[in-house]
């Protein structure tokens, strides 16, 4: 196995007076970091990539801006045809037959969309790299570039756990965790076009006392609230078992808060939860913070994939604190390393029977602090920013 591109003492960065000084000697690179859902959906993909940008912008190594497809703060607006207008409008009938497959058409149609209406920004800004997490949307910029004969470089993280010939096209690969990178490796991507840079996540606890807060969610004091933070689908998130498994543990006590977004899904996992849980769970939609504040009032957090690339919603439980019952894969064993557990929730009653022994027997304080300065070792936000400028800046070096 080839560890050269994981943490290492290889990827450990200059001192900031070090890089400032190195920025003084030439242009800031032009950095377009691209969300097509950015403002009008609050997945991770759309997320993470907010949350890079805040982090990096003031870099004087990077000239940077932010492109969204929606109305975000400190954004440049690119005009395209959001795929919720699409699903509510001229698909919603078609939708009624195939949810996914016309869901799939609604998010390739804002895709290409987007990249058309990105171009008059691409010329007026002329950017040195850009930078996006969605595959589709990159192989149409690639397609204009080419054919335009620009220059610029195009970057995919690789937070959708695309097989390696999906990115093999793309000028850099940030990998999110080291299984996709030997994976690429092994396909014949050479490893100076890429490298393992996951994202970091902030988690800010909140400065009120947690009744207060769990008040807001309306937790009682004696309540067991169960969180899943994730998009509302059955083939991936698997929040559908979720809701069967909180459901298997007859309290009225026991709760369940959805923090995520809808999908096609959604309208049917709505249903199940109402009809298996009844006022037992809730469906929210919340800025960063409120997810913070959800965390915060919770007791337990669980991510159900069975294959996951990554997982920032995960960080963030453990830096707050929280017990966690996941299945092991690649995301969650980077994550969260020896403190994985072994739960098997491809099972029937395993997650239930994890969430009754945290609620029995929750992990000591001192346990789950342990995980917390593990998780936050990895993950820091001050290298991670770090590492990503020194990529970016060597892929324009590169081009010269």
């Amino acid at each position: 196995m080839d560890s050269s591109n994981t943490f290492s003492e290889r990827f450990k960065t200059a001192p900031a007076n070090q890089a400032c000084a190195h920025a003084g000697s030439m242009a800031p690179v032009k950095l377009a970091m691209v969300s097509c859902g950015l403002g009008n959906v609050n997945r991770g993909f759309e997320v993470s990539t907010a949350r890079w940008y805040s982090a990096l912008k003031n870099d004087p190594r990077l000239d940077i801006r932010l492109f969204a497809g929606g109305n975000f703060p400190d954004s440049t607006w690119v005009a395209n045809l959001p795929r919720d207008f699409l699903l509510r409008w001229p698909l919603f009938i078609a939708s009624l037959f195939n949810k996914r497959r016309v869901w799939e058409f609604a998010y390739g149609s804002e895709m290409v969309t987007f990249a058309i209406g990105l171009l008059p920004h691409i010329f007026n800004y002329q950017p040195d790299v850009v930078w996006t997490k969605e595959a589709p949307f990159g192989y149409v910029l690639i397609f204009f570039r080419d054919l335009l004969r620009l220059k610029f470089k195009v970057v995919i993280a690789n937070g959708g756990g695309f097989k390696p010939n999906t990115v093999k096209l793309f000028d850099y690969v940030q990998h999110l965790q080291p299984s996709s990178y030997e994976a690429a490796l092994s396909f014949g991507i050479p490893k100076d076009k890429m490298q393992v840079l996951p994202h970091f996540a902030r988690y800010v606890q909140p400065d009120k006392p947690r009744d207060e807060v769990r008040k807001e969610f309306g937790i009682e004091p004696d309540d067991f609230a169960v969180i899943a933070v994730s998009a509302w689908n059955c083939h991936h998130k698997r929040i559908d078992y979720i809701i069967n498994e909180v459901a298997r543990i007859d309290d009225p006590r026991v709760k369940l808060i959805m923090c995520g977004h809808p999908e096609p899904d959604t309208a049917y996992l709505k249903e199940l939860g109402k009809r298996v849980l009844g006022d037992r769970i809730q469906w929210l939609t919340l800025p960063a913070e409120g997810v913070h504040r959800a965390l915060y009032a919770s007791d337990a957090y669980v991510i159900a994939s069975i294959d996951e690339v990554f997982g920032a919603a995960t960080i963030e439980a453990a830096l707050a604190e929280k017990p966690i019952a996941c299945h092991p894969n690649a995301g969650t064993n980077y994550i969260l390393g020896d403190f994985v557990g072994n739960s098997d929730l491809t099972k029937d009653g395993e997650l239930a029977a994890r969430l009754t022994q945290i609620r029995v027997d929750p992990p000591t304080k001192e346990r789950l602090k342990e995980i917390r300065d593990s998780v936050n070792s990895k993950f820091s936000e001050e290298v991670l920013c770090n590492r990503f400028a020194d990529a970016v800046v060597g892929l324009k070096q590169k081009s010269l």
